[in-house]
């Protein structure tokens, strides 16, 4: 019998590609809380629930779990990751995530930016706005503290845009980091690992283009990066699945977010050989994996559809 996947976001750009994929080894169900998507997918499995902050949100979620023996919860937004790891465990099935305590590390950027500064693993000179003092030569970046995507990620030229970034994004300093623009080659990477913290693939995935998320892209082997997913992995022991977003310049790499779970470039790894859903799902609690050494290199190219429906 197939196990049964429910992934959340339906509407993000890894669909229809993984209900293809995936469909033939697994029976996948998927949820949004957008409407509009289960008549996108009509031929799909799609719930439409609340949104996360909504109170019956737990119960919907659980409700769907028991109606259709869910095997498998795939969580891939966010505010989201902390309570599906609660509601995996009270309906005892498993979660693609990583730990509690790595999820809730990866959310408070401030943090993971120290933590990584302090472990030797990555140094970028980060302060929250309200104890920035001008430290960086402009242009500087600005980010909220908590958030994803590239949600109030501005490149800053000068003081009066500086200024003019609370007053426009409407957030506080309090919430807000300040970081050095970095140059360099954008990368995303898809770092593959089970729950007893096995690795089984890094992804490295350069980017050429982003628009909130990655539009052209391509996976290729890259050994210093390789090697710093690997010291995230033994040092600070995510126990699943995870992206990094760094720059790589002349053979030092900056990070400057971890995302812990699955990215928007999924698709782009599975096109490579490496399908990061099926292998965590085959490998949990597995205590020996194979490591993935060699896959393909593929480009990939988001493009627009148009979809009509009556």
């Amino acid at each position: 019998m197939k196990k049964k996947l429910l992934f959340s976001g339906a509407g993000g750009s890894i669909f229809p590609y993984m209900f293809e994929e995936l469909r033939e080894k697994y029976d996948v169900y998927a949820m949004d809380s957008d409407p509009k998507i289960k008549k996108l997918y009509a031929n799909e499995k799609i719930f439409t629930v609340p949104n996360i902050t909504d109170d019956t949100f737990e119960n919907t979620i659980m409700n769907i779990i028991k109606e259709h023996n869910i095997d498998v919860y795939i969580p891939g937004i966010d505010e989201e990751i902390l309570l599906a790891i609660k509601i995996a465990d009270k309906m005892n099935i498993q979660v693609l995530s990583p730990s509690e305590e790595f999820v809730e590390l990866c959310l408070d950027k401030f943090k993971l930016m120290k933590i990584l500064d302090t472990k030797g693993i990555s140094h970028i000179k980060t302060f929250m706005a309200d104890k920035y003092s001008e430290e960086f030569d402009y242009p500087i970046f600005l980010k909220p503290n908590i958030g994803r995507g590239s949600r109030g990620i501005k490149k800053i030229e000068n003081l009066d845009e500086y200024e003019a970034y609370f007053v426009l994004e409407e957030y506080e300093k309090k919430d807000v980091l300040v970081q050095p623009f970095i140059g360099g080659d954008e990368y995303t990477v898809s770092v593959t690992l089970n729950n007893l913290n096995q690795l089984i693939a890094i992804v490295p995935k350069i980017v050429y283009t982003k628009q909130g998320i990655t539009k052209y892209a391509q996976s290729i082997k890259q050994v210093e990066i390789e090697s710093i997913c690997k010291k995230i992995v033994e040092i600070l022991k995510p126990q699943g699945s995870f992206n990094v977003q760094l720059k790589l310049i002349e053979g030092k790499v900056y990070i400057f977010e971890i995302n812990p779970r699955f990215s928007t470039t999924l698709v782009l790894s599975v096109a490579s050989g490496v399908n990061e859903v099926d292998l965590a799902i085959e490998n949990f609690n597995k205590e020996s994996v194979e490591y993935i050494e060699i896959f393909k290199y593929i480009k990939l190219i988001r493009r627009w559809e148009n979809f009509f429906y009556e």
